[in-house]
C-alpha cells in the first residue's frame, strides 16, 4: 500500500514539474516581451539624462547671472569683458577668470552636454555687443573713425541696454574652437544663428543667460519664427 502511494506521488511530482517548466516557445515569448519592454524604456531613459544634464547646464548659467549681476554692481554697471578686450580667455580681467571671483566654480565653464568640451576651456560665450568699442578692431586708433565690419555702439553698461531681459548675454557657441566671445553683429538670418550656436542642443532648444540675469530654455521652433535682424535679441538696440 505504500508503495503504491509513493508510485502516485512520483507521477503526481513528476506531472507538477512539467508544468511548472517553460516550453521552447514560452520562452521565446517572454524574451520578446522584455526585449518590447527595453526598447520602449531606453529612449525615455536617454531622454531623463539629457534632461539631468540640461538642468546642470542652465544652473550653471544661472550661477554665471548672479555673478555678472555682482560684477556689474561692483564696477559701476560694465559687464565683464572677454579676451576680445583682454586679449586671452586666461587674462586676470576676462571673464572666465572676474567671475570667479563671485562665486562661479570652474566646473560650470562646460556644459555636459557639449560634445567638445574637453576641446576647449569653456562652453559659452558672451555677446560682442557688451564688449567696449576696441582700438584697431571698431574703430582707427589714429582717426577715431569706424573701420569696416567694426561695431558703432558698445552696450557695455547695464544702464544702456534698453531692454536687458529680452537682450542675450551668454550662450553656446556651436562646433569646435576655444573663444569666450562671438562677433552676434554678423547674425544677418535664422541660419547664420543656427551655425554658429547651439540652438538646439537641450532637447529642441538652446540655453541663454540674458542681460538682466535670468536663464532660460528656448526652443528653436519658436526662436526661428520670431527671430529677425530688426528684433534680434542679440543686438541690444533692437532686441523684442
Amino acid at each position: 500500500m505504500a508503495t503504491r502511494h509513493i508510485g502516485v506521488f512520483a507521477v503526481r511530482n513528476r506531472w507538477v514539474a512539467a508544468r511548472a517548466a517553460f516550453t521552447l516557445i514560452e520562452l521565446l515569448v517572454v524574451i520578446a516581451v522584455i526585449g518590447l519592454l527595453v526598447a520602449l524604456l531606453l529612449p525615455g531613459l536617454g531622454q531623463a539624462r539629457k534632461a539631468a544634464k540640461g538642468a546642470v547646464c542652465l544652473s550653471g548659467l544661472r550661477s554665471m547671472g548672479q555673478a555678472v549681476m555682482m560684477y556689474c554692481d561692483a564696477n559701476k554697471e560694465r559687464f565683464p569683458i572677454s579676451s576680445h578686450t583682454a586679449g586671452s580667455l586666461v587674462a586676470p580681467d576676462a571673464w572666465l577668470t572676474t567671475l570667479e571671483e563671485y562665486g562661479v566654480d570652474r566646473v560650470f565653464r562646460r556644459c555636459p552636454l557639449d560634445p567638445l568640451r574637453a576641446q576647449k576651456l569653456t562652453s559659452y560665450a558672451t555677446n560682442e555687443h557688451f564688449e567696449p568699442l576696441t582700438p584697431g578692431i571698431d574703430f582707427s586708433p589714429v582717426t577715431r573713425r569706424p573701420l569696416p565690419g567694426g561695431r558703432l555702439k558698445a552696450f557695455d553698461r547695464l544702464s544702456l541696454l534698453p531692454r536687458p531681459g529680452l537682450t542675450i548675454y551668454i550662450y553656446e557657441p556651436e562646433g569646435a574652437g576655444t573663444t569666450d566671445h562671438l562677433s552676434t553683429h554678423q547674425f544677418a538670418d535664422r541660419e547664420a544663428v543656427r551655425a554658429g550656436i547651439a540652438v538646439t542642443r537641450h532637447l529642441g532648444a538652446g540655453h541663454y543667460l540674458f542681460a538682466d540675469g535670468h536663464a532660460s530654455a528656448w526652443a528653436w521652433s519658436d526662436f526661428a519664427a520670431r527671430f529677425s535682424p530688426s528684433t534680434s535679441p542679440f543686438d541690444p538696440e533692437v532686441a523684442r
